[in-house]
């Protein structure tokens, strides 16, 4: 059972660090006045910290770091070999990825200083300096071997893998627009990915994604409504960029396999973030604004005008989130009629998120009857 003991392990440790930092992390935001005011697109009431990030991307570096930098010392122990002796067999193979793994570290690491100068300078800080970090912590795993490899030339290859970084990293910070949205759905979608990792064996990545949701759990503690701190882009470009990164770690495709539809299930489980991204940037163009100037069109914004309150907003879209990523779950195993229905599925749901933002409230004529 240490395979199960040791991701429990690193899972509460980073849980444990986040929650810890958290406090310190709202103490720094309120010193330096990196403070989230209210304003008529923002669904808080009171001036919020803006720097919980902080402490999600520490928690979680430094957890990764330390279990990989530690763990050849370690497996020397001989009470570390008693108790998590199986695990560390399945772990041997591990240095063969390390170089990814710094590289992952590093480019989240460059994308939390981006998302950091954007918090503090604010509109002093260039729209194009900060795509162009965005851009190098892409190229930076791409360098490292961090990318897909089903298409046909390489250079395609890297194409779709920047976009897909970059595009998932600004699909979350765009989709951090109300309370515990953007953590809480990055927690459920790293859910449904370990357990297609756990399934297919790739105990390293695992480790990976449980270290991820123990810092993401750490913060909801503070950050599911009402709030009391915002995770700020630090935090939601270095959550975007992590999601996007270990997504390109894993495999889909399983002995089972019966076509090569299971290396949608990224696309299918992050839907929701995606949509959000393109139906606000859609809008933003039509009515000729800026696409980087937020505004109150996104899906969270929408439930709560239809009558949700926040809360049950947020718990609505991490609902969306499990349904569409247990359906993807299912794709590496399926055959090609349970893979059409998984895709069917997929179409229904993203219809009804197309409904639900783009369906106006009728107003009843003079003297109808409710």
């Amino acid at each position: 059972m240490d395979h199960v003991l040791l991701p429990l392990l690193v899972m509460t440790s980073t849980t444990a660090v986040c929650a810890a930092l958290v406090p310190p992390s709202r103490a720094l935001a309120r010193r330096f006045g990196v403070i989230d005011e209210p304003g008529h697109r923002k669904v808080h009431a009171r001036p919020m910290p803006r720097l919980g990030g902080f402490a999600v991307f520490v928690s979680f570096t430094a957890v990764v770091l330390a279990g990989s930098l530690l763990a050849p010392t370690l497996q020397r122990l001989g009470w570390i070999q008693e108790t998590f002796g199986s695990s560390l067999t399945m772990l041997q193979e591990a240095y063969r990825v390390k170089s990814r793994l710094l590289a992952i570290l590093a480019g989240g690491t460059l994308m939390f200083a981006v998302g950091l100068a954007d918090d503090t300078l604010g509109k002093r800080f260039p729209v194009g300096v900060k795509f162009a970090g965005q851009l190098l912590a892409a190229l930076m795993l791409v360098a490292a071997g961090v990318r897909i490899s089903f298409l046909p030339h390489e250079a395609l290859n890297v194409g779709v893998t920047v976009v897909w970084l970059v595009g998932v990293t600004n699909a979350f910070n765009l989709l951090d627009n109300m309370d515990g949205l953007a953590a809480g759905v990055a927690f459920v979608a790293a859910g449904v990915f370990l357990i297609n990792a756990w399934s297919l064996g790739e105990f390293f990545i695992s480790l990976m994604l449980v270290a991820f949701m123990g810092s993401l759990l750490g913060f909801l503690l503070y950050n599911f409504h009402p709030a009391t701190v915002f995770l700020g882009d630090c935090g939601s470009l270095f959550i975007g960029f992590i999601m996007g990164s270990l997504t390109l770690l894993e495999r889909y495709i399983s002995h089972a396999s019966s076509t090569l539809f299971p290396i949608l299930m990224p696309v299918v489980v992050l839907a929701l973030p995606i949509l959000d991204t393109a139906t606000v940037m859609y809008i933003r163009v039509k009515e000729r604004r800026p696409i980087y100037v937020g505004d109150s069109r996104h899906l969270s914004h929408r439930l709560v005008s239809l009558g949700f309150s926040q809360r049950t907003a947020v718990l609505f879209l991490y609902l969306v989130t499990f349904a569409l990523g247990l359906g993807a779950a299912s794709l590496p195993n399926a055959t090609m009629g349970q893979t059409v229905l998984i895709l069917v599925q997929f179409a229904a749901f993203i219809a009804a998120i197309l409904i639900l933002l783009f369906f106006e409230r009728r107003r009843r004529p003079r003297g109808a009857t409710p």
